[in-house]
C-alpha cells in the first residue's frame, strides 16, 4: 500500500499510534476474511456486499454526525468527483470483487491475494509514471506474480475444482484498493478521516443499489442464522468502520514503506484462521506461492522505501 511521497516528522508517541492503527486494520482485515465466508454460508455475495456497505456507511454515519456531531464537508465539484472515485474503488466494486471473490476461493489463498496490493501500487504508480521502474521493482513485481500464477493455478484441497477464479476475482479487488489507497493518499490532507470514510460510504451504498438490492429483496431468511449475522456484523463493524478509519488514520503520517509492511501479518493471520475455525488445508504448492508473493513484495517495497530515505536526505541537504 505504498504510495507516500514522506514521512511527516511527528513525536515517537505519535509514530507509535500510527502503528498501533496499522496493526489494528490489518488484524481487522484478517479477521475479516473469516467473519464473510460465515456470512457466506447464508447470504449471496451480492446481497452480503450490499448489507455490508448499508450497515458501515449507517454506523460511520451515528459516530460522524451523533457522537462528534460535525457538520458535513463543503465539496466542490471537484470535491464530489473525488468522493466518487473513493467511493466507487474503495467501497462499491471493492467490496463487490472481494466478497464475490471470497465466494469461490479459501480464506489463506484471500489472505495472500490481498497482501499482492502494494505491488499493485507499485505497478500503477509506474504506469501513471508517479514514480520510476527500476531494475528490483521489476523483478518484485514478476517474482510475486509467479507467485499468484502457481496460486490460482493450483487445485482446491478438497474436491477436482480450483479456486482460480475466486483468486482473479480477488485480484481485480486487489486493483480498485490500489487505486483507492492512492487516491486516499491525495486526499488525506484535505478531509478528516473520519469524514472521508463517511462520505464514502453514503455514496458508496447508494453506487452498490443496483448490483446488491435485488439480491436483498430475495434473500431466504432460513439460511440467515445467528453465525450469519455475526458474520454480518463483524464485516460492518470491524472490517469496514474501525479497520478503514485505522487505516485513513495511519495513511496521514506513515510512510507507504511502513504501511506495507503490515501487508505481511494478514496472510498469515488469515491461513491461520483459516486453518483453525474453517479446517481449511494447506497444501505444499500454497506455501511456494506465498513465499514468493511476499518475496516480490519484499523487494519490489524496499527499493521504494530506499529511495524515498534518499529523497528526503537530498531535501534536507538543500
Amino acid at each position: 500500500m505504498q504510495v507516500a511521497a514522506h514521512e511527516v516528522r511527528r513525536p515517537a508517541h505519535s509514530h507509535a499510534r500510527m502503528h498501533l492503527l496499522m496493526l489494528l486494520a490489518t488484524v481487522c482485515w484478517s479477521a475479516n476474511i473469516i467473519a464473510g465466508k460465515e456470512a457466506l454460508k447464508g447470504l449471496s455475495p451480492l446481497a452480503l456486499a450490499q448489507l455490508r456497505v448499508v450497515l458501515a456507511g449507517l454506523l460511520f454515519g451515528i459516530v460522524f454526525f451523533g457522537w462528534q456531531k460535525n457538520p458535513l464537508p463543503r465539496l466542490t465539484a471537484r470535491g464530489w468527483l473525488d468522493m466518487l472515485l473513493v467511493a466507487a474503488c474503495g467501497v462499491t466494486f471493492n467490496q463487490l470483487f472481494f466478497i464475490g471473490g471470497l465466494a469461490h476461493t479459501s480464506a489463506a489463498h484471500a489472505g495472500l491475494i490481498v497482501a499482492l496490493i502494494p505491488v499493485v501500487v507499485l505497478v500503477l504508480s509506474c504506469a501513471l509514471r508517479m514514480e520510476p521502474l527500476t531494475l528490483m521493482k521489476f523483478v518484485g513485481m514478476l517474482i510475486s506474480f509467479v507467485g499468484v500464477a502457481i496460486l490460482t493455478t493450483m487445485k482446491a484441497g478438497r474436491g477436482n475444482g480450483g479456486y482460480w477464479l475466486g483468486d482473479l476475482i480477488l485480484l481485480a479487488g486487489s486493483v480498485v484498493f490500489a487505486l483507492f489507497t492512492i487516491v486516499v493518499k491525495r486526499l488525506g490532507d484535505r478531509y478528516k478521516p473520519l469524514a472521508l470514510n463517511t462520505v464514502a460510504f453514503a455514496v458508496g451504498s447508494v453506487i452498490m443499489i443496483p448490483f446488491g438490492l435485488r439480491s436483498v429483496l430475495h434473500i431466504n431468511w432460513n439460511l440467515v442464522t445467528f453465525s450469519v449475522w455475526w458474520g454480518l456484523a463483524f464485516m460492518a463493524v470491524f472490517g469496514s468502520v474501525v479497520a478503514y478509519w485505522a487505516f485513513a488514520v495511519a495513511l496521514t503520517e506513515l510512510t507507504a514503506s511502513r504501511v506495507a509492511a503490515f501487508g505481511y501479518l494478514q496472510p498469515m493471520i488469515a491461513t491461520i484462521l483459516g486453518v483453525w475455525l474453517l479446517g481449511e488445508r494447506i497444501s505444499t504448492g500454497f506455501v511456494l506461492s506465498g513465499v514468493l508473493i511476499l518475496a516480490g513484495v519484499y523487494l519490489a517495497e524496499r527499493e521504494r522505501g530506499e529511495e524515498k530515505v534518499a529523497r528526503r536526505t537530498r531535501n534536507d541537504e538543500r
